[in-house]
């Protein structure tokens, strides 16, 4: 198998092992939207955003610990996992302090329970998938991944279109969801078994720590990045307008999602090619394919927005198209900002990845805090886009010279154009709208057209 098929195969994998934390979002968004009003919504997705911010930082992000030592040969993995479940177990216990502060400082004190139940189970589960992948249970953790899936989808019906608890609902069905894949990876992995309190070894516990906390301010500021306009614009334009402009950020999702699973496999090569001969060339390839079907996969995305606005939402929501195109934008280039950590993690150039987070992470508030009272919800879009626009600039030039790869800058600013002539044709509700956005796809398409055969050729090349 060549190192693109390779790559391709993992790329596959993941993306199985993915869907139904991924995918299965945007899938559900009827169901949601149809049994929940815009206010219910926007505070339905702030909580779900404040645990997915808690979470790392309360359990020091050991679940990256365990998934990184559990791969060492020389250290026993149940002394890894027991070592790490324990750190995750007190840090969860002193997050449920923090849980109840900022739920009543956010107003949001009659979930609090909930809230707590779903830090709890969404780390617990975190650090269980994260050992399993460590043991090399991979067809597991897809039976895992599927499980959840069905459960998600039984629950969210039961709890939301059944018994009608709107937020409540909500958060419970992932709390069961979760819940579910903790007790099917501990008793089939065995973890039951290997989760023993005599396991526990200090010095593990030590470099594991000091693995793990470092990447805490990373994933603060990239949900600063993502997430904090979400908060914004509650507060300066209301709970309804939040809960269209959170759907509006469902949708365009789906660019970074797949780049997430592409991430998983592709970090695994950029770190095994990294100093190699073809290093420069591999890199070169990869990353044109990948901006290729990228910047195809988003302008299809922009040519059917409101067709698939109208598809997987409620009616009441059929207007948050609207506020989509920049944010469509802003998943892609944060899907070139995750490829070019890739670049930097293989490099051990790590402090860069927080340095170019922390200026995205500036750039978005300081534009969200003078754009929205000004402009409104296209203000927070466009913050955001600013942010991992400028996040993608300052990266591209800084892995270029450490890998030496080439990058085609020409091909580049003609798909990026386009793709912002999408993306105004649809703000500025133009004449004849579908007729021009289905020309730009069809420019994106011819832009890439070649990039796009060799990618193919490559795949299914045999060797």
């Amino acid at each position: 198998m060549n190192k693109y098929k390779k790559l391709a195969a993992n790329t596959l994998i993941f993306s199985l092992g993915s869907f139904s934390s991924k995918i299965l979002s945007v899938l559900l968004l009827k169901l949601y939207t149809s049994t929940m009003t815009t206010s219910d919504f926007s505070v339905a997705n702030k909580i779900q955003t404040i645990i997915n911010l808690l979470g790392p930082v309360v359990t020091l992000s050991i679940s990256e610990g365990i998934l990184r030592y559990g791969l060492k040969k020389e250290l026993k993995k149940e002394k890894v996992y027991s070592t790490g479940v324990f750190t995750g177990l007190a840090g969860l216990a002193a997050g449920m302090i923090v849980v109840w502060i900022v739920a009543l400082v956010a107003g949001f004190k009659s979930y609090m329970t909930l809230m707590m139940l779903f830090l709890f189970t969404s780390e617990f589960r975190w650090m269980q998938q994260q050992y399993c992948k460590a043991k090399n249970c991979i067809k597991l953790y897809t039976a895992d991944s599927i499980l959840s899936t069905f459960s998600l989808v039984i629950f969210s019906l039961l709890f939301m279109s059944v018994f009608k608890l709107g937020i409540t609902g909500y958060i419970i069905s992932i709390v069961l969801s979760d819940l579910t894949s903790i007790l099917f990876l501990m008793y089939f992995a065995g973890m039951f078994r290997d989760l023993r309190s005599q396991n526990v070894d200090t010095e593990i516990r030590k470099q594991m720590i000091r693995y793990s906390i470092p990447l805490i301010p990373t994933s603060v500021l990239w949900w600063i990045v993502s997430s904090s306009d979400l908060f914004m614009v509650s507060k300066f334009l209301g709970e309804e307008v939040n809960g269209l402009y959170t759907v509006a950020y469902r949708i365009p999702a789906l660019i970074s999602f797949a780049a997430v699973i592409f991430f998983r496999a592709w970090q695994m090569s950029a770190i095994s090619e990294f100093g190699t001969k073809e290093c420069a060339n591999y890199y070169t390839k990869v990353f044109d394919s990948y901006v290729s079907l990228m910047f195809l996969a988003s302008a299809g995305i922009m040519l059917f927005l409101e067709l698939m606005t109208r598809l997987l939402t409620h009616e009441e929501f059929w207007g948050s198209f609207r506020y989509a195109p920049f944010l469509v934008v802003a998943a892609l280039m944060q899907s070139f900002c995750n490829f070019l950590s890739g670049i930097y993690n293989a490099a051990g150039k790590n402090q860069k990845s927080l340095s170019t987070s922390a200026l995205a992470a500036g750039v978005n508030i300081v534009l969200n805090l003078i754009l929205i009272p000004f402009v409104g919800v296209q203000g927070a879009a466009f913050a955001t886009m600013a942010a991992y626009f400028v996040c993608f600039a300052v990266r591209l030039t800084d892995t270029q010279n450490i890998a030496g790869y080439i990058i085609d800058w020409k091909k580049l600013g003609i798909n990026v154009c386009l793709l912002m002539i999408m993306a105004i044709i649809i703000l500025a509700g133009a004449p004849l709208m579908y007729l021009w956005l289905f020309a730009g796809f069809a420019a994106v398409c011819a832009v890439n057209f070649r990039s796009i055969v060799q990618t193919a050729f490559k795949l299914l090349k045999r060797g």
